[in-house]
């Protein structure tokens, strides 16, 4: 039995999707949103937070994303957990969560180098 690791993000893009060309001609894009959300503080009154996510995008949905989006783009990202592991040069484990997109909602859709009128 599969285990579920789905999330859903609701939020605005810091920077412009990075675009990348891996071995063997896939393509991914790479980008961060930033999600706010109230939390209460120890006096128990409410407190503005900002969590940042990783976001990678694969293929035709990367490529899609490089073209519509750019700093500031409102999205909603539905996809899965992913966490990297590796090891630096001094020997120590190190992790890192990031978002595979399955689905990119273009909130604020428009083709980079176009103006709203």
């Amino acid at each position: 039995m599969k285990n579920l690791s789905y999330v859903i993000l609701d939020g605005n893009l810091t920077a412009d999707p990075e675009e990348k060309s891996i071995a063997g001609g896939k393509s991914l894009a790479n980008f961060t949103v930033a999600v706010n959300h109230t939390s209460n503080n120890q006096e128990g009154k409410d407190k503005e937070d900002v969590s940042y996510f990783e976001v990678e995008a694969w293929e035709k949905l990367g490529e899609n994303c490089v073209e519509y989006l750019k700093k500031g783009s409102k999205v909603t990202v539905m996809g899965n957990l992913k966490q990297n592991r590796w090891k630096n040069p001094e020997g120590e484990s190190r992790s890192k969560v990031k978002v595979t997109a399955s689905t990119v909602r273009f909130d604020s859709m428009q083709k980079k180098g176009t103006k709203v009128a």
